[in-house]
């Protein structure tokens, strides 16, 4: 009985005989330190063991790699998980300053932040900073402790906010006047409490605008008040790098001249992509002076947002001879010669642009569109001309004629092969009688055309009557669009009619043309018989009165295709104006 309560029976595991013997005879503090070897080399064995798995026999860099990826962006929880694995794991972490720089969030409390910070020790930093995101409070301390002492090592900072102590630190927080690594700076919606000389408006402070960051490529400005001066003749020659620059305003107090715009221009010669947004305006000096040209050799995408004249200012200025993208959404002035006027900016912008494959135009919401090539392609050529009213039908209005020449005066839009078009009838009736006809003598390889849900009939009557001119005998001086192949048009019998007409008169001239139609959901309503169609359509060709229309005016008018694929395009094109920030 003594036996079975002071030496165990039997070992739980196959020991030595003197091992156990050892132990057998072992006082309490001996047996203790045999359970203190036995641990360190359990640990040891399993360590052993451990290093057998695959994971832990992966290369530092691949298990660096690794962790970038499972690291999710200013979020530093992870990367405490994962330095607690094993010691391997947590010295490959420490010695990770690109992963502290990745975990790094201004919304974590100071000290933790302020450690995060140590442990990226000198590599170049990334900031984005949104007041809407400090849901902790400590956002704007550890962003000026940033500021105070780190921003000579950052490479790309992004500011947004709207509160008081957002504008302090931008005012007063900067201590160094060198950013030698950073490439992109963005400020959104910041207005400094600064005394101001624009109307009680506040500006970003010279100080801010005046760091020598020789290395910055992109600068973003919106919704601040800033002088325009300061960026020309300080931060200009300290940046000549600069590729790429955003100005979005939402007053107009913000706004340059067209003349300091382009001195700003001219500082920039690496400029590629520039984008303003009620940037620029045309003051009266700007109307009386002769801006010498602005060269612009590498921009390949302009995007801005003006008025017609100050638009047609810009555009006469420069000369872009690598442009691949232009833009435009102009505010329609109430003369109709600002749109001749930018529509020649256009095409001297545009002149060295390879040609454009199709052409889209098309009126709805106040907006009259001119969208060349689609799917996002380079090259692209779009105007988008806002708050294009219909006016009194008593008062001449000419800027629908001045634009369609002006379209049709674009070299780049002559080798277009695919046009649609959906026009309201009150717009058309705008046209001047020969503008159609010059608009197509000009863009002669149209071959393919469709018709949207607004039917231009004008358009229609002008290519019957250059086939009838024909079948009469009549000497013309060029047949228009001799390539054309196909229409495809809205499945309406009236519709289809007049288009078989101008397809029939055009085969006897040797220029067969295929129809197509669009099949229809909802049945349209009854309208009158094809005989009586007809004869309207024959009617109507002959009929003097240039701008009257055949029949009832809602023949032309697909009320179905309004609601389905052609608004689903133009809601598209529409959202694509909300873009002009980037891409």
């Amino acid at each position: 009985m003594e036996n079975l309560y002071c030496i165990p029976g039997s070992s739980p595991v196959t020991l030595s005989e003197e091992f156990l013997w050892t132990v057998a005879v072992a006082d309490a503090d001996e047996i203790d330190q045999m359970l203190q070897m036995l641990r360190a080399a359990t640990v040891y064995a399993s360590q052993w063991r451990n290093s057998f798995a695959p994971a832990a026999r992966l290369p530092g860099d691949v298990l660096l790699l690794i962790f970038e990826h499972v690291l999710p962006g200013r979020h530093t929880c992870v990367l405490r998980t994962l330095s607690q694995v094993c010691r391997r794991w947590r010295s490959t972490i420490l010695q990770a300053p690109l992963l502290w720089r990745k975990a790094l969030n201004l919304a974590d409390r100071t000290m933790w932040f302020s450690e995060v910070l140590r442990q990226t020790r000198t590599v170049p930093l990334e900031f984005f900073f949104d007041i809407a995101e400090d849901y902790t409070g400590y956002a704007i301390p550890n962003l000026t402790t940033v500021m105070n002492d780190h921003f000579w090592r950052c490479v790309s900072l992004h500011i947004e906010g709207y509160k008081e102590d957002i504008e302090e630190i931008v005012d007063s927080c900067i201590t160094m006047d060198k950013a030698p690594l950073l490439r992109r700076l963005s400020i959104h919606n910041i207005s400094c409490s600064l005394p101001s000389t624009r109307d009680g408006e506040a500006e970003i402070p010279d100080t801010f605008l005046s760091v020598l960051a020789p290395q910055l490529v992109s600068l973003h400005m919106e919704g601040c008040a800033f002088n325009w001066n300061i960026v020309c003749s300080r931060l200009a020659p300290r940046s000549p790098l600069l590729s790429s620059l955003c100005v979005r305003n939402f007053r107009i107090q913000s706004a340059a001249t067209v003349v300091q715009l382009l001195s700003l221009l001219e500082s920039f010669p690496s400029l590629k992509d520039l984008r303003l947004q009620n940037s620029f305006f045309s003051s009266e000096a700007d109307r009386n002076a002769r801006p010498h040209k602005v060269v612009l050799s590498q921009l390949t995408s302009l995007v801005f947002e003006s008025s017609t004249v100050a638009g047609a200012m810009l555009l006469a200025a420069l000369e872009l001879p690598s442009l691949t993208k232009l833009e435009a959404t102009i505010d329609v002035g109430p003369l109709s010669t600002d749109i001749h006027q930018f529509m020649e900016g256009v095409q001297l912008a545009t002149c060295r642009m390879v040609h454009l494959p199709y052409l889209y135009i098309y009126y709805g919401h106040h907006l009259l569109i001119m969208h060349s090539n689609h799917h996002h392609h380079f090259p692209t050529l779009r105007m988008t001309f806002k708050n294009w009213a219909l006016r009194d039908p008593a008062v001449p209005d000419t800027r629908f004629t001045y634009l369609i020449r002006g379209i049709a005066d674009v070299a780049v839009l002559w080798k277009t092969q695919d046009l649609k078009v959906s026009l309201l009838i009150s717009i058309e009736r705008c046209l001047s009688p020969g503008a159609w006809a010059y608009f197509l003598r000009h863009l002669k390889m149209i071959s393919f055309i469709s018709f949207g849900a607004r039917t231009p009939v004008f358009l229609i009557r002008t290519l019957l009557l250059d086939a009838f001119r024909d079948n009469e005998g009549i000497q013309v001086r060029s047949r228009l669009l001799p390539s054309l192949k196909q229409i495809s048009l809205p499945s309406i019998p009236e519709l289809k009619i007049l288009i078989d007409i101008l397809a029939d008169a055009r085969s006897q001239v040797g220029i067969p043309l295929a129809v197509s139609t669009i099949s229809r959901v909802r049945p349209r309503h009854t309208g009158p018989p094809p005989e009586v169609v007809r004869e309207i359509v024959r009617d109507w060709i002959a009929d003097p009165m240039v701008h009257s229309i055949p029949g009832d005016s809602t023949w032309f008018v697909d009320d179905e295709g309004m609601d389905s694929d052609e608004a689903d395009e133009i809601d598209e094109l529409l959202d694509d104006l909300d873009d002009i920030d980037d891409e």
